[in-house]
């Protein structure tokens, strides 16, 4: 029992504690000051990697500070994976090269040769976001903007000098899974309440309550009134997206697709049959709650990753590890045929005005089909936007039209990006904002995060980074189809939980010395 009674797990149990009160009003919002200052008293008083632990759990957790509403965002992440950063930089120093030879000396030629990934994203990519700011008409906005992608990009950093041992590396999966914890309990706490309270009630206490703790008091203010937490049907009325501590349904998609490599990995890693069964049912948890996001960028995005999952079984490429990918594949549509029972359940226990004569039908089937119906209002809306995007690009393909800048696609003023202004594809939102060559290079990126998956997932000596690599290479085809519809890979949780991922995938090729 004394291990469990360490200074990392009180400090996160009192965060945990800090969040939930304020959310509810217990505890004023200022009490999150307080939370960020012990968080960094900890950092500075413990290990690099205990810090790392902490801000991996925290990810779901983070909060917006209560001052500077007008400043834009606040969230305290970017306070502590500055702190992280230069914790581990006066205590350990920092590796740019992150490779070295026996005498500490850089070896460039093998950086290039086996990391390049490295060196396109803070090369090529970051000089063309920042040759991007001179031509872009809000300046304030693209500076804004690349000061997230680097404050997020330092967490990868630090992870890629510090897991440099199987014993780090199996920490920071542990850490991912209570983090995934935390996001998969709170769906759980809006599937049970939306049973028994009003959805105009959730609205508005959600809004005003949680919104406001997490993501200040300006998004709070915009959501109380407009928002994509409800789906609505022709026959049936609306029920509840569920979104857990993210501002829409589609990031928490997105965030969970990301989970379910870490939880299929330490399904692998534990012996005691006991703790496979908590992460399989976590994986399940976490696919439902995808289901019930109502998100269908996510639903279409896992067929192409479905079919390749087959191809590996075909080919007798580990069955084992692919019969575990098609099982989560299976396990998905069987969820989404059983969640045609959430709106008649729903309707049950709200006993609202006219429910009992509601249809039952497939709810989230009829949301499904429309997917394919043009004339469907957000449809619609994506089409127009695209076609405004396929413009400014045959206008703009050198350097688009600024980072951060996409308002300006269409005509909107700097209150557009404020509300999230986006091209609703994330190779065309990066299209339009730094030009063709850095989409390019993004994708040159993404598709070398696969390449190194592969190479895990055939070469490694362990059998839950083995799962790891496959799971984590399938489920980021994932991601890569799902923002053919969305930019909410760009959400601060998901982006550092992805960060988090892909940090902790190279850092395997380094522990396990791995070959092209």
């Amino acid at each position: 029992m004394k291990k469990y009674f360490t200074s990392l797990n009180i400090v996160f149990a009192v965060e945990v504690i800090v969040v939930v009160l304020a959310s509810l009003g217990v505890v004023p919002r200022e009490a999150v000051l307080f939370l960020t200052g012990l968080a960094v008293f900890y950092m500075i008083f413990s290990s690099p990697e205990d810090s790392l632990y902490l801000v991996i759990r925290s990810i779901p957790l983070f909060v917006a500070l209560p001052f500077g509403e007008g400043l834009g965002s606040t969230a305290n992440w970017r306070i502590l994976v500055v702190a992280l950063f230069l914790c581990l930089f006066f205590k350990k120093g920092i590796s740019i090269s992150l490779v070295k030879n026996a005498a500490g000396k850089w070896r460039l030629k093998e950086n290039l040769k086996h990391y390049p990934m490295e060196y396109l994203a803070a090369g090529a990519f970051l000089i063309i976001c920042v040759l991007s700011i001179f031509v872009a008409d809000y300046k304030g906005l693209a500076v804004k903007k690349l000061l997230f992608l680097i404050n997020a990009a330092l967490l990868y950093v630090v992870i890629r000098n510090l897991a440099n041992g199987k014993k780090i590396a199996e920490e920071i999966l542990k850490s991912m899974a209570v983090a995934v914890g935390v996001v998969i309990a709170v769906a759980l706490v809006q599937f049970v309440a939306v049973l028994f309270i009003p959805l105009f009630s959730f609205w508005q206490f959600w809004a005003q309550k949680v919104i406001s703790v997490f993501y200040g008091q300006n998004l709070a203010d915009l959501l109380s009134y407009s928002n994509t937490w409800f789906a609505y049907y022709s026959v049936n009325p609306p029920t509840l997206r569920l979104f857990s501590v993210f501002p829409d349904s589609h990031s928490m998609a997105m965030f969970l697709i990301l989970s379910v490599p870490v939880l299929v990995g330490l399904v692998v890693f534990f012996k005691n049959s006991r703790k496979k069964i908590i992460f399989w049912a976590m994986t399940v948890l976490a696919l439902a709650a995808i289901i019930m996001s109502g998100s269908r960028g996510a639903w279409v995005g896992l067929l192409p990753v479905a079919l390749i999952g087959v191809y590996l079984f075909s080919k007798k490429i580990d069955n084992v590890l692919t019969k575990k990918a098609i099982l989560t594949f299976l396990i998905f549509g069987f969820l989404f045929l059983l969640s045609s029972f959430y709106p008649p359940v729903l309707y049950k226990f709200q006993a609202w005005q006219g429910s009992g004569n509601a249809s039952t039908t497939f709810s989230f089937f009829e949301r499904a089909k429309s997917i394919s119906k043009l004339s469907e209002t957000s449809n619609k809306g994506r089409l127009e936007i695209w076609k405004a995007s396929a413009e400014a690009l045959k206008k703009y393909p050198l350097l688009g039209v600024g980072l951060g800048n996409y308002v300006t696609v269409l005509n909107e003023d700097v209150s557009a990006a404020k509300k999230g202004a986006s091209a609703h594809n994330l190779y065309l939102d990066f299209a339009n904002e730094i030009g063709l060559f850095g989409a390019l290079f993004l994708l040159f990126i993404f598709f070398e995060i696969l390449r190194n998956s592969w190479l895990i997932f055939r070469h490694s000596g362990e059998p839950y980074f083995r799962a790891f690599g496959l799971f984590f290479g399938l489920y980021f085809l994932w991601v890569m189809a799902y923002s053919l519809f969305d930019v909410v890979l760009l959400n601060d949780k998901v982006l550092l939980f992805f960060m988090t991922g892909v940090g902790l995938l190279y850092s395997v090729r380094r522990i396990e010395k791995m070959e092209d």
